[in-house]
């Protein structure tokens, strides 16, 4: 019995064995492909990569991984079609079944951003090369074309791009009848040898020429020699540069303090996507840590998609290239060169430059967004655990992802935690504005100062978010620690206030007044008697408290005591931030931003006071140079002569109380064109922002014959006029009014106003067309006007 079973477990065994080699899986670990309209960065879109391919005699095996930006509920699903088909050799291999999705049903990816799954087909030949991913023909159907095994892909020479296996980094690509190298695109004229397993190649950029000797594929490395140098590269298979080969644990940036160097940022959208084609220039951008201002330059791209630019820098710096299309997130440091390969076709993201290893490894593996943020009625207590919570969760990830790819640079580390750190420190900074009273608890100011406010380091512009949190934090604990009144005595600067010498007699006459008015009051011991006096002086001086106070609202005492104000407010944050351990620069900082958003909101130069309490409290730092070229504008601006054609004084409105009056009154002398009318105000951004292009919207709309009307809502009057000569808001066809209160008030009641800037059309009768009109897209407007006058 026992022999019997014993045959038996061998037989079987027999049969396990004869099975497993019958079923034996050709298997293409991450292979290369050629075409994709997957290949984007899941951001705003999918990105689609084909990670396996298993070739077994029943079926044949793709497996992918989905990514999407996962911290947006509301963003586009995706689905895949029953009808998804393999194509290899023009015959199709229909899907059979599907892991991780069910076919024709829209969903989105895990809460990680990701989803892998898993497609099984009918089964490829065996000795199938290269075979299309093919999810249909309509618009938005995934495609995946030219998969194949990287054994084949080393034989091919062109396209391909080639690594040093030292360093790790890309050194060379050769692209039809284009090469990079040396961070330019040049010409290139190949010559094949040896069955085309080898070439000689000519690379010509601006008249400098370069001799290339490629030779044979050797398992994915060739022989290269470059002009003199002679190396042996690696091949680049995937959509990135693989992981560096050793561990850089540097974790410095680069940080010039005081000084200004360039960085240079060159590359080449390649293949662009036929509705992107016509795009000539692309956005790169950053937040300046002074000031708070986007910094956003337009670079040009020539007809194959190549760019250049210059951008000064003092300190390494996150930057945002393309947000429109590429949606890239990096970082760049001052006097170093970057070329980034941005292909669309292919799918490849390369950096190749000065030290351009986190640039790649970002690439590989993006940023990730924080996630949460609190909403009205949220409870503080409630986000501020769900923010240490995801906090933890992604530190610990980060930490797993470097475990599982050991050569990750310590720059790579440090970058990504503190981002992750940096962005939650700006939601909470901004949380405080949601809570009932706007301002931060006793238990998340201090999880903010051991977790956020004590972790920052050098140099701080490295990411944007810390601007946020630094700023909102130190107001956060300033308005907590000076809710104190103010201790400032008009009287004591009556000389500034007074605008000749009769106006200061009477304030020094009043000022001894007072004295001797809250003397008598002192001595007076009965509550009762105190009243009494306070009501006779009140009824004995009436016309003298009158005259006082039409003196301390004129725009000169104004400007006196809100400039003392002023002062007195950055002398008391001086005193917060020294009590939490504030350095010098982030001091420097918070005090140059506040005078710069002064001078932004006025539109007029600091006063001297002002400019000599910056430089006693900075030190005079470098920072200041921001504030000293924002005054010497202003003041040259001041100086400059204004159109006044185009200032109305209003007099014709004169006494008329309802907005509908007064409307028809102003507009009264333009009947017969349309006017556009624009309703802003000095202290509002996108309004000001809007006037900025006024002389492109004035030469976009001439042929419509448009009268504009401009109605400033509370704008100071200097202020008011020195807008509309910095952005040129002037013409022929331009009138300015900037009424009293109530009558600018009437008339945004009359047409329901409840935003700024807000814009309205007045046909050649009179009357207020119910359309929408928006100066700020001049596309729509034109197209508004087109149908309005049939022109």
């Amino acid at each position: 019995m026992r022999t019997q079973h014993l045959w038996l477990a061998l037989i079987f065994m027999a049969l396990g064995i004869w099975k497993g080699q019958a079923q034996k899986i050709q298997t293409w670990n991450h292979p290369t492909t050629e075409y994709g309209n997957v290949y984007f960065d899941g951001f705003f879109n999918i990105a689609l990569d084909i990670t396996k391919v298993e070739l077994k005699e029943d079926e044949t095996a793709v497996y992918a991984t989905i990514r999407q930006r996962s911290d947006y509920p509301d963003m586009d699903q995706f689905q895949f079609s029953k009808d998804t088909y393999l194509l290899a050799d023009s015959k199709r291999y229909s899907v059979v079944s599907a892991e991780g999705i069910e076919f024709d049903k829209f969903r989105q990816t895990e809460k990680n951003g990701r989803l892998d799954v898993v497609f099984h087909f009918r089964p490829l030949p065996k000795n199938t090369r290269s075979f299309d991913f093919i999810e249909g023909e309509g618009q938005g159907a995934f495609q995946i074309k030219g998969i194949k095994p990287v054994e084949e892909r080393w034989k091919e020479l062109f396209p391909s791009y080639w690594r040093d296996e030292q360093t790790g980094e890309w050194v060379i690509a050769f692209l039809g009848n284009q090469a990079i190298y040396d961070n330019k695109v040049w010409d290139m004229e190949a010559e094949l040898r040896h069955r085309g397993k080898e070439a000689e190649i000519t690379l010509t950029h601006e008249g400098e020429t370069i001799k290339v000797q490629v030779g044979k594929n050797r398992n994915g490395r060739r022989t290269i020699r470059i002009g003199k140098q002679k190396r042996t590269l690696s091949m680049i298979t995937g959509r990135f540069i693989p992981d560096y080969p050793k561990k850089d644990t540097r974790t410095d940036f680069v940080d010039l303090g005081n000084k200004t160097d360039t960085v240079t940022f060159m590359g080449w959208l390649k293949d662009m996507p036929e509705t992107e084609k016509a795009k000539k220039q692309v956005r790169v951008s950053y937040t300046d840590f002074i000031t708070g201002k986007l910094m956003e330059h337009m670079v040009q791209l020539d007809s194959l998609g190549r760019f250049s630019i210059k951008i000064p820098l003092t300190s390494s710096h996150e930057f945002f290239f393309d947000w429109d299309l590429c949606y890239l997130r990096t970082v760049f440091e001052p006097g170093k060169t970057y070329f980034l390969l941005y292909d669309f076709r292919e799918g490849r993201r390369l950096f190749m430059g000065d030290d351009v290893r986190l640039q790649n490894e970002l690439l590989k593996y993006p940023l990730e967004w924080f996630g949460i943020r609190m909403e009205r009625g949220d409870d503080l207590d409630e986000f501020l655990d769900a923010t240490d919570s995801i906090l933890k969760a992604k530190y610990a990830s980060l930490d797993t992802l470097c475990l599982q790819h050991p050569t990750l640079s310590a720059r790579f580390s440090r970058f990504c935690k503190d981002n992750m750190t940096s962005q939650a420190a700006r939601e909470l900074g901004q949380a405080r504005f949601y809570t009932p009273a706007r301002c931060l608890s006793s238990r998340a100011r201090q999880y903010a100062y051991e977790h956020f406010w004590k972790k920052m380091s050098k140099p701080y512009a490295l990411h944007d978010y810390w601007r946020d949190f630094i700023r909102d934090y130190a107001d956060d604990m300033a308005e907590e620690s000076l809710a104190a009144t103010y201790s400032l005595d008009v009287w004591d600067f009556i000389e500034e206030i007074a605008s000749n010498t009769e106006e200061l007699d009477f304030l020094k006459n009043c000022k001894s007044w007072m004295e001797e008015s809250n003397a008598r009051l002192a001595s007076v011991e009965s509550a009762e008697e105190k009243k009494r006096l306070m009501e006779q002086n009140e009824k004995e001086d009436e016309e003298r408290f009158k005259k006082v106070i039409s003196i301390l609202n004129s725009p000169r005492a104004k400007e006196v005591i809100g400039r003392k104000m002023f002062v007195e407010d950055m002398r008391r944050k001086i005193h917060v931030l020294d009590s939490i351990g504030t350095d010098s620069f982030i001091k420097t900082v918070l005090l140059c931003e506040d005078a710069y958003k002064r001078i932004d909101y006025t539109r007029k130069p600091l006063h001297q006071e002002i400019m000599d309490s910056l430089v006693l409290w900075t030190g005079n730092s470098s920072v200041l140079q921001a504030i000293r070229e924002k005054n010497e504008f202003y003041t040259a601006l001041a100086n400059r002569k204004l159109d006044q054609l185009v200032l109305k004084t209003g007099s014709e409105v004169e006494g008329l109380q309802e907005g509908k009056e007064i409307l028809s009154k102003l507009t009264e002398p333009y009947r017969g064109r349309f006017i556009l009318l624009d309703i802003w105000g000095t202290w509002c951004g996108p309004c000001k922002d809007a006037l900025s292009h006024s002389q492109e919207e004035y030469q976009r709309l001439a042929k419509y014959d448009l009268q504009y009307m401009y109605l400033a809502n509370h704008s100071p009057k200097d202020t008011w006029e020195n807008v509309i000569k910095e952005y040129n808001v002037t013409g022929s066809n331009v009138v300015h009014f900037n009424l009293p209160p109530e009558q600018q008030e009437a008339v945004e009641r009359y047409l329901e106003v409840s935003s700024f800037p807000t814009y309205k059309v007045i046909d050649p009768e009179g009357r207020v067309l119910d359309v929408k009109v928006d100066l700020r897209n001049l596309e729509s407007t034109e197209k508004l006007f087109q149908m309005l006058t049939g022109k």
